[in-house]
């Protein structure tokens, strides 16, 4: 995906969110603006929702650290490994279809 810029996301919309833990709505805060860097706000909405869940409890830990902070270059680069995994494709397809 490449570098990504930061920026805060102040509202996070839609039903299920609902089920997202308070760590993955912080991860969520950080992954949405790097999505949008690829995707429009939609689809970007939900390639960083797919992102969040298909990543492992310790990774979300990591990125929800940067809630309202420009991630580093270890997040981006966290960033860029979650998107490549099989998870997020088959989420993503599924939010889309």
């Amino acid at each position: 995906m490449g570098y990504f810029a930061a920026a805060a996301v102040s509202w996070i919309g839609g039903a299920a969110l609902a089920e997202f833990s308070q760590s993955q709505l912080a991860a969520l805060t950080v992954l949405s603006p790097l999505a949008q860097e690829q995707l429009d706000p939609t689809n970007a909405q939900s390639l960083a929702e797919c992102m969040v869940l298909a990543a492992k409890a310790e990774e979300v830990s990591r990125i929800a650290a940067f809630a309202g902070m420009a991630p580093s270059p270890v997040i981006i680069d966290l960033a860029n490994e979650i998107i490549q995994r099989p998870t997020v494709l088959s989420c993503l397809t599924e939010k889309l279809s």
